[in-house]
């Protein structure tokens, strides 16, 4: 969830720039003294130490340039010595090295090489950056170092701003001592995201020694505990405190920080902190955003006094609450006269029953999220009091009664999400004046009716939508074109057809389609595969689709491709190059498979019940495949011996005439828990290797002509659960 833009962090990217303005005029266009020839010289060195530059950000970097080198991209200097003062190299995609060469520019303040790739050979931060004694800018975030954080940083004593947050790819970066950080006291702005500080106990302390921070962010740093006992607080500017994604696992009451009034945003997410909030929260009232979700329901709010919080915007309690405390803070959140609450998250509590009236006076909410909890009973008249509602989500609940007709009174609404719950009736036609509306999730209830062209023609900015699993019936005019462009569409189980829905010929942007099970009694129409050339899933299956398959489906981009229960017939295409997934199984398929056949992402093939003839193409060796089920065709010769089956978990092959010995490939599929071989024409002698399928959960090889002995290392397979071998010539096992 994306949560509120901090003041703090808004203000100190200001300060940012009017320290550089400070420093000199900031002019896109250099008029001052040229740059210094040693420094040109530093930064052409630089570039040499760049072995990719795909956006040609240094492009402009040339020797032979007319110009000097403050009139580069990425470099600006002070007009009037020309000495480099700022590098802006931000998400370049460059990859190489920092160079060493940069120590040349000694009166560089402002390093920005974020989001590259220039962790250099060593894949360390280099400590030589510790040496900018006039730095007060550096973010190094984003670029995949590890190792250790070099403690030279401490001599940038003039640092004003310092971004270490690292991917955590391929690992971490780590440090144990944080004690250089007290050379800092300028420091306003610290974001070390990922950082690993595991072995870092006393980090409070230290943090508390930088009075002038502003903005501290330490999320997902390994941090084992925040129940330091700080005799004096220093943080008296501290705006910003984010801890998220730490697992301290004491009472949430313990942690240091509950006096700094001065937070304007506090994010405690996924932190395993437990027990009961302090009577303090109530004091901090600047707090502006409040995140405290995903704590798995360990947190109680009985004695914290939130009527005092009157300027929080935005409040994150996610899966946090512990029983019996939803109705005592819902109760009090509105108490404050001028109350600014826009953002309430509330998903995956226990809040039961009906929802307290009270919460009407809320009416700065622009974003109600009370999802996955246990409410009951219609939908409150109460929400018809948030005016400048953007997002209303009640999904996973147990609401009854009709979706009213004032729904279409949210000018501003842009996400509605009632799915999953117990609502019943028509879709009134108001909300079809939700102009603004980008996401619309009605799916999972009881709805019956039709959904009109005057429910769809006002909803111009619609995005994603999903009727699915109601009684609902789409009846739209053959010619009807929509006003929207959809993303993602999900219809499964409404009325549709019997035509197949020719409004989608429009959707050219669509990413996700579902039109299962819709009644649709018609073939794939000219239009499918131009207009479905982006699309990345279709899910068509369980409909009455006949005649065959675009001829031309390899100029579509699908990954997922579900066509079961239909009545296709004919040969099978070549598929589109991007498929991962494909299953046209229980049609009327036939012929043999195109030498092509195989698609190199594919990683599941279902294709059972067809027609489908003649020998698996060699083609299909070029894949790692996870589920492969030819079952109930008529597929005949031996399996290719070049298959690629070590990740394979489903091989599924019964009633078909393949013949030879049992395949040799199988002996690498360690990770194999389907295995179906039966009614078939396999032969020969069962290998002593059956054994070594410690997954297995399904063994059928019966109805073929296997002989000998059956090996003594079955008994290995203690996972099975189901094993038939009868109707061949295997006369027990051998001792």
């Amino acid at each position: 969830m994306m949560l509120a833009f901090s003041m703090a962090t808004a203000d100190l990217l200001l300060l940012v720039v009017i320290v550089a303005a400070a420093s000199y005029s900031f002019t896109s266009v250099h008029a001052g003294a040229a740059c210094a020839p040693k420094e040109r010289d530093a930064l052409l060195a630089f570039k040499q130490g760049i072995t990719s530059d795909p956006g040609g950000l240094l492009a402009s970097w040339q020797p032979e340039d007319e110009h000097d080198c403050c009139q580069w991209e990425g470099v600006q200097c002070s007009n009037l010595t020309g000495h480099v003062l700022e590098l802006h190299l931000r998400g370049g995609d460059l990859t190489g090295e920092i160079s060493r060469s940069l120590l040349s520019l000694q009166h560089l303040e402002y390093v920005d090489v974020s989001m590259n790739n220039l962790q250099g050979p060593t894949g360390q931060v280099p400590e030589f950056l510790g040496s900018f004694n006039n730095l007060r800018y550096l973010n190094l975030s984003y670029i995949p170092f590890s190792g250790r954080v070099p403690p030279q940083l401490g001599n940038l004593s003039k640092l004003h701003y310092l971004d270490l947050s690292n991917t955590g790819w391929p690992q971490p970066m780590y440090s144990t001592d944080l004690s250089w950080l007290t050379h800092l006291p300028l420091l306003q702005y610290l974001n070390m995201e990922s950082v690993n500080l595991g072995m870092v106990t006393d980090w409070p302390y230290v943090v508390n020694m930088l009075p002038s921070l502003r903005v501290l962010i330490l999320d997902d740093c390994s941090l084992a505990s925040a129940n330091q006992s700080l005799p004096r607080l220093n943080l008296t500017n501290l705006e910003e405190l984010d801890l998220a994604f730490n697992s301290f696992q004491h009472p949430v009451a313990s942690c240091w920080f509950w006096n700094l009034t001065s937070l304007v945003h506090l994010s405690l997410e996924d932190t395993a902190l437990y027990g009961q909030l302090p009577s303090t929260l109530g004091d901090m009232v600047s707090l502006q955003v409040l995140d405290l979700s995903d704590n798995s329901n360990n947190l109680s709010m009985t004695t914290t006094n939130l009527k005092n919080l009157c300027n929080l915007t935005v409040l994150d309690l996610d899966a946090s609450l512990s029983y019996g405390n939803i109705t005592e803070l819902i109760e009090r959140l509105p108490q404050c006269s001028s109350n600014k609450l826009q953002e309430l998250h509330l998903q995956s509590n226990y809040l039961v029953g009906f929802l307290p009236s009270i919460m009407g006076h809320l009416t700065s909410i622009v974003t109600l999220d009370l999802s996955r909890n246990n409410i009951t009973g219609p939908l409150p008249a109460f929400i018809g009091h948030f005016a400048h509602l953007r997002t209303l989500d009640l999904s996973f609940n147990h609401l009854t009664g009709h979706v009213p007709s004032k729904i279409g009174h949210f000018a501003h609404l842009r996400t509605l999400d009632l799915s999953d719950n117990h609502l019943t009736g028509h879709v009134p036609s108001e909300i079809g004046m939700l102009a603004n509306l980008t996401t619309l999730d009605l799916s999972g209830n009881d709805l019956d009716g039709s959904i009109t062209e005057e429910h769809l023609d006002g909803l111009r900015s619609l995005e994603y939508i999903d009727l699915s699993n109601n009684q609902l019936k789409i009846v739209v005019g053959s010619k009807w074109l929509p006003t929207f462009r959809l993303q993602e569409a999900y219809f499964a189980s409404c009325q549709v057809g019997p035509l197949f829905p020719a409004w989608l010929k429009w959707q050219v942007d669509i990413l996700q389609l579902d039109i299962s099970n819709t009644g649709i009694i018609d073939r794939l129409p000219d239009w499918f595969c131009n207009t479905f050339s982006k699309t990345k899933s279709l899910e068509i299956s369980n409909n009455q689709i006949s005649d065959g398959l675009p001829t031309n489906m390899d100029i579509m981009s699908l990954e997922e491709l579900f066509l079961s229960s239909n009545n296709l017939t004919g040969q099978i295409p070549p598929l589109p190059r991007n498929l991962n997934v494909l299953d046209i199984s229980r049609n009327s398929l036939s012929g043999p498979l195109p030498s092509n056949f195989a698609a190199p992402n594919l990683v599941s093939i279902t294709l059972y019940s067809n027609y489908i003839s003649g020998q698996i193409p060699t083609s299909i060796c070029e894949l790692s495949l996870y589920a492969l089920d030819l079952t109930n065709n008529l597929f005949e010769g031996e399996l290719p011996q070049c298959l690629n089956m070590s990740g394979m978990a489903y091989l599924l092959l019964s009633n078909n005439s393949f013949s030879g010995n049992f395949p040799p490939f199988l002996q690498s599929c360690t990770s194999l828990l389907f295995l179906d071989l039966s009614w078939n024409r396999f032969s020969g002698a069962l290998p002593m290797w059956i054994g070594s399928f410690s997954s297995l959960w399904f063994l059928r090889l019966n109805h073929n002509m296997f002989y000998g002995h059956i090996p003594n290392s079955i008994t290995s397979l203690t996972n099975l659960c189901h094993l038939n071998l009868a109707a061949n010539w295997i006369s027990g096992s051998r001792i």
